[in-house]
């Protein structure tokens, strides 16, 4: 699972919730991982659609080692990624092909 934090900060919300035991400076006790994705992002916030595209994106390397090498280009395509996933109908769609 991948968490992002709202505008406040993930902390912000671990402290506004009333059933958490914890304060917000402790909420990274909460994680396994607290990684943050865009270290030197220059503002306050990230929009949600642009925070998913970039932790997505950083976070590829680590979930599909096998399609990048070590000098970063793309290997070719593997289908092992694809053959693990199941499909409600059985089949792939068009897109997925």
């Amino acid at each position: 699972i991948i968490v992002l934090g709202g505008v406040a900060g993930i902390e912000e919300c671990v402290d506004a919730d009333e059933t958490m035991e914890i304060s917000g400076n402790e909420s990274k006790s909460l994680f396994d991982m607290w990684v943050n994705v865009c270290q030197f992002q220059g503002s306050r916030t990230i929009r949600t659609e642009e925070a998913v595209l970039i932790c997505l994106s950083r976070l590829r390397p680590a979930l599909f080692p096998d399609q990048v090498s070590n000098n970063g280009k793309k290997k070719k395509k593997s289908s092992t990624v694809l053959s693990q996933v199941e499909f409600s109908d059985g089949s792939m769609s068009d897109e997925s092909e």
